[in-house]
């Protein structure tokens, strides 16, 4: 008698736990990033190599043009910067320092915008503002001028290094971020190895157009980045949703791949709310690493 009435409460259990994995599974398909689109003949590989080939090198060209500008006041007094404006090598320094204020105090809000709009289009717009306070150092005439363009430059250049990171990792997983942003950081490095020898060459305009040396080397980069900066707006790729250079079994490969690293955000499924933003402005850490 046990044995018979056992085995319909063995059952009724088993049922159950078809039923809750059934629900369960039938959730997961729902969360599933375009869960009617069929995926199994895109090769992840080369999808990779497609991804990096449009990704990696314009924003490593973009990052090299902002340590140069950055640095190109370096150049600029070898060039009689001081001299030409009437300034003391203090007020020198001041000019270098209040570059990196204005840039530690706006990395953080940079990235809130970046969110919020798309990255064609805030990446794009940082990159023309800098240019173009770039090539107006090139027509200061004091030291308020200088330390008014040094500023700005600051606040323009402070949301690419932040906002290009949190842009790749809406296209990589963790393992494959790294060697990314390394590929990225390395073009610091390039712009030093001949950024010195730009400068040189530029000094031979000495006197033309009635301007010195330095100011042809603020003018000439500066406008280098303008052109960068616009044509940004339609070389720099979206998010992957909107990718218009993949087809749409690769768009959903991509964010598939970003949900199954639980990449929540970034695979498009978290909406910016408020108090993300206050945590991350109260949290100290966040300040430090920016500086």
């Amino acid at each position: 008698m046990s044995d018979i009435k056992a085995s319909p409460t063995s059952s009724g259990h088993e049922l159950e736990k078809e039923e809750i994995t059934s629900i369960e599974i039938n959730r997961q398909q729902a969360a599933l990033y375009n869960a009617d689109v069929d995926v199994s003949g895109v090769d992840e590989k080369k999808l990779l190599r497609k991804i990096d080939l449009a990704l990696i090198p314009w924003l490593s060209l973009l990052y090299l043009l902002s340590f140069l500008d950055r640095t190109s006041i370096g150049n600029a007094k070898l060039y009689n910067l001081e001299t030409d404006l009437h300034i003391t090598d203090m007020q020198y320094l001041l000019a270098l320092t209040i570059f990196f204020i204005s840039y530690a105090l706006f990395e953080v809000p940079s990235n809130i915008f970046l969110k919020r709009l798309r990255p064609s289009i805030w990446l794009s717009f940082l990159m023309l503002g800098w240019g173009v306070m770039m090539t107006l150092q090139g027509v200061v005439h004091n030291f308020g001028g200088l330390m008014g363009m040094r500023w700005m430059l600051g606040l323009f250049e402070a949301g690419l290094f932040p906002g290009v990171n949190y842009y790749l990792s809406c296209w990589y997983k963790r393992s494959e971020f790294g060697i990314r942003a390394a590929i990225f950081f390395s073009a610091a490095s390039v712009s030093g190895a001949f950024g010195g020898l730009l400068a040189a060459a530029i000094s031979k305009m000495e006197g033309v157009g009635g301007k010195p040396a330095w100011a042809w080397i603020f003018i000439l980069e500066g406008l280098v980045t303008v052109i960068a900066g616009i044509l940004s707006f339609w070389i720099i790729q979206d998010f992957p949703d909107t990718a218009k250079f993949l087809s749409e079994a690769e768009r959903t490969v991509v964010i598939r791949r970003l949900q199954g690293d639980n990449q929540f955000s970034a695979a498009g499924g978290e909406k910016l709310e408020m108090k993300y933003i206050w945590t991350a402005i109260r949290d100290w850490k966040s300040w430090v690493g920016s500086a």
